[in-house]
């Protein structure tokens, strides 16, 4: 489902809109900033992101205000403190559930923050399980080294320690570099390390009701030192409990959405 070197926002946008409706509504954006460009293509009837990245809130706000989209704001805030007046419809994050470190209170917010019957759209990865939940992404004097390069065998970081994969790295690309890998795989504070379980175990504990959950896997099929072929999870919830028509209709329409997005190239 996703190009993870890439952020390809008008195809999750199609699948959010074909699943859980974003014209007309009031949106939160959770852990990221879609850029107002993209978001004005769905007519929301508001959109409002929170976001730790300065950067991007500024970006969103700029351009919110130059194509003058007064309901669109960024806020440069923690998911996790996220504290307004239930009124959002729908809550859309994108690769930001395997960043957020307290991901309990943060479903707990957005619960908080959803009408009744309100949905929640989240597509995110690569999870701590998978063979590249590593994240490694890394510059060097060399060139990057990214998580697809092949620097770590696949679920290495779950099945070596840091000492054998430190040993075995530092004789091909030196010890600086070697280092700074072990660092990034194991001290990178940006990554929350939840395992496909854990996260399982927090959507059923956050209150929201499961609609739709699907999974893309790693084409490798032995996964080592625990891990799983999940990479990826596209979780649709309610809150509230939705019908069984609901359920059928959110499956249906993510997979006209689907093949809406493919037919148009995104």
């Amino acid at each position: 489902m996703v190009d993870y070197l890439s952020t390809p926002h008008r195809r999750y946008l199609t699948w959010a809109q074909a699943t859980v409706g974003l014209s007309g509504r009031d949106v939160l954006e959770v852990g990221g900033c879609t850029p107002v460009a993209e978001v004005r293509r769905m007519a929301p009837r508001s959109w409002v992101c929170f976001n730790l990245d300065e950067g991007a809130v500024a970006d969103f706000n700029r351009d919110a205000q130059a194509l003058q989209c007064p309901g669109y704001r960024a806020l440069a805030q923690d998911a996790a403190s996220i504290e307004l007046e239930a009124r959002f419809e729908v809550a859309y994050s994108i690769n930001s559930f395997e960043h957020i470190r307290d991901l309990a209170t943060t479903l707990a917010r957005i619960r908080s923050a959803l009408v009744p019957g309100g949905a929640l759209f989240t597509v995110f990865g690569p999870i701590w399980s998978a063979d590249v939940g590593h994240h490694l992404s890394i510059p060097t004097e060399r060139g990057p080294i990214n998580m697809f390069d092949g620097v770590l065998e696949p679920w290495e970081h779950l099945s070596s320690s840091p000492g054998d994969i430190y040993a075995r790295l530092e004789p091909r690309l030196g010890a600086a570099i070697a280092q700074r890998v072990i660092e990034y795989v194991f001290s990178y504070p940006d990554l929350n390390r939840l395992s496909e379980a854990d996260y399982l175990r927090l959507f059923a504990a956050s209150g929201l009701t499961r609609v739709l959950l699907l999974r893309r896997r790693s084409p490798l099929r032995t996964p080592r030192g625990g891990g799983t072929r999940t990479r990826e999870l596209l979780w649709l919830a309610r809150k509230g409990k939705p019908s069984v028509l609901a359920r059928a209709r959110a499956a249906l329409g993510f997979a006209h959405g689907y093949v809406n997005a493919r037919r148009a190239g995104y």
